[in-house]
């Protein structure tokens, strides 16, 4: 590729895909870098049911297909090169790899958030099989069912929330003894009747061979273990951006997220930022997409001028 172009794309998650299409249709010279998969935060997901305009129950690894085929249709390359260095020079940013450095005169970021894991055996095998980090993606698939969420805080009471009113039975499972979420929605939750929370206690290990059937639980007190009948569990334990880069280039806030203006642009006025790596209040796919878009079509203007035709 050439050593400087009009602009980068970091991420190739539905923020930066939704970016380069925006970037495509206007004429931009631009470099999309992904060194893993297309598709993201949609490859540790089981299924799509809140997407507009996408079949309900859509497998979330059809549709990172679809957005691979989308760049291809464009004839939008994916570079697979891992940015090891982002540094602001001048009113350029320059881009590290092992292939090289190259020059950009405006960056999206785009390199999404990860899930803090439990760190226990299987939890990966078992991710989109009963295991998921999203209650809001996933709850709809575990209808009338008993699940356990794993957390404390203002996240994992929301998610037990939410899913007491599609299953069955919801266990919510906490390592200390007193929940952090603030306080209105703990009295939400403890007024759930098919809610029971378990305290001081953490998950040790998973069941099931296909899918999640259950998981063993310890007390962190007495030692005491338990197995809890199970079709899922939510982990709701916070996720960290994936920003450790752009610390020196951009604002990031106590969390390590990207702070953004509504238009996405940084403090820096030729970098954006969308999708999960920026502080956002809903982490969903469809505000990823908007955000790319709203990101390419700042880093039009910034670059030529106007706005790109509808």
């Amino acid at each position: 590729m050439k050593e400087s172009i009009d602009l980068a794309i970091i991420g190739a998650g539905i923020a930066g895909v939704s970016a380069s299409v925006y970037a495509k249709r206007a004429g931009l010279e631009f470099a999309l870098f992904e060194p893993k998969v297309v598709g993201g935060q949609l490859l540790l997901m089981e299924s799509v049911d809140n997407y507009t305009g996408v079949s309900l129950g859509t497998k979330a690894r059809d549709l990172a297909s679809e957005l691979s085929d989308t760049l291809k249709k464009l004839e939008i390359e994916v570079i697979p090169e891992e940015i090891s260095k982002f540094e602001v020079s001048g009113k350029q940013v320059k881009l590290h790899t092992q292939e090289g450095v190259t020059s950009a005169n405006a960056a999206i970021i785009a390199t999404g958030a990860s899930f803090r894991r439990l760190g226990i055996a299987r939890e990966g095998e078992l991710t989109g099989l009963g295991v998921s980090y999203c209650a809001i993606c996933d709850g709809f698939f575990f209808k009338n069912k008993t699940v356990a969420v794993v957390g404390g805080g203002n996240t994992a009471v929301e998610e037990a929330i939410y899913l007491s009113n599609i299953c069955s039975k919801v266990y919510l499972i906490h390592r200390r003894k007193d929940l952090r979420a603030i306080e209105y929605l703990q009295k939400e939750l403890f007024h759930k009747g098919n809610v029971e929370v378990i305290f001081d206690t953490v998950v040790e290990s998973l069941n099931g061979k296909e899918n999640l059937t259950g998981i063993n639980i310890k007390n962190v007190l007495t030692g005491k273990t338990n197995t809890l009948a199970s079709n899922g569990l939510f982990v709701a334990i916070g996720v960290i951006p994936n920003t450790c880069i752009f610390k020196d280039a951009v604002e990031l806030d106590e969390s390590g997220f990207i702070a953004t203006d509504e238009e996405m642009k940084t403090n820096c006025n030729f970098v954006w930022a969308a999708g999960d790596c920026r502080k956002r209040p809903l982490r969903q796919l469809i505000t990823a997409a908007s955000e790319g878009a709203i990101s390419a079509v700042g880093a039009y203007k910034y670059l030529k001028g106007g706005y790109i035709s509808a």
